[in-house]
């Protein structure tokens, strides 16, 4: 039953999470990276088979789609964790769930999953030159397992699980993020690079104000989800 209602409303949550957040991707984000690809299709059209190239969806309609369903997926997965820990922790009697509380989870979230690995890992736009894949990727996983881990122990442990919190949230950055390339864009046309390093900025603060908004809601659906799970254990009202 408990299993069962974390699901159905990991899935409310996703959805309303992941839709807003498409929201904000098609209005703001995806302009950016169209326009970063417009530079990066110049400057690459001459030295690509493009017949061997990977599929990826059409333009339009089609990229659009699977952007949404790739969010909403995306939220699904996050607020079932979410659902879950908090679940646990209420009924544990550590935490009582509540609107105000969820905002608080969201912005957990988003310091885990978005600030603290672009600390050292920005966001990339296409044709942007990083560090090798194998330690960005190990780097991020360090960073949101720290980070995150160490926020749960900050907000509910013990003063020693405090203390042991704060280093997991420093050991990312004490062990260092890869080293980033000394030239960001290796485009020819000195105009381009100055345009995209617009565009870079821009992304930055765009996927940032996206992804807040995104957390933020998966927490505030997701705590008032554990909330009604509460009343309805105590035989109370449901709203």
């Amino acid at each position: 039953m408990i299993f069962r209602r974390i699901i159905f409303n990991a899935l409310a949550a996703g959805i309303v999470a992941g839709l807003l957040f498409s929201v904000s991707q098609v209005l703001f984000i995806d302009p950016i990276i169209f326009e970063a690809e417009s530079y990066e299709v110049e400057h690459d059209h001459g030295s690509h088979d493009h017949s061997s190239e990977a599929w990826a969806p059409q333009e339009g309609g089609e990229r659009t789609a699977y952007t949404v369903i790739a969010n909403v997926c995306a939220g699904i997965g996050f607020a079932s964790v979410l659902i879950a820990i908090m679940s646990q922790l209420q009924a544990m009697g550590i935490t009582t769930l509540s609107m105000a509380k969820g905002i608080l989870w969201g912005l957990g979230g988003y310091a885990t999953m978005y600030l603290a690995p672009s600390i050292g890992l920005p966001p990339e736009i296409p044709g942007s030159e990083a560090a090798a894949l194998e330690s960005r990727q190990l780097w991020w996983l360090m960073a949101v397992i720290g980070v995150g881990a160490g926020l749960l122990a900050l907000a509910f442990g013990s003063v020693k699980l405090k203390i042991v919190g704060a280093i997991a949230i420093l050991s990312p950055y004490i062990y260092g993020a890869p080293e980033q390339v000394e030239i960001l864009f290796s485009h020819p046309d000195p105009e381009a690079i100055t345009a995209l390093t617009a565009l870079h900025q821009r992304f930055f603060i765009v996927t940032g104000m996206g992804n807040l908004i995104f957390w933020i809601a998966l927490g505030v659906v997701s705590a008032m989800a554990v909330s009604r799970f509460k009343r309805e254990s105590k035989g109370g009202p449901v709203a």
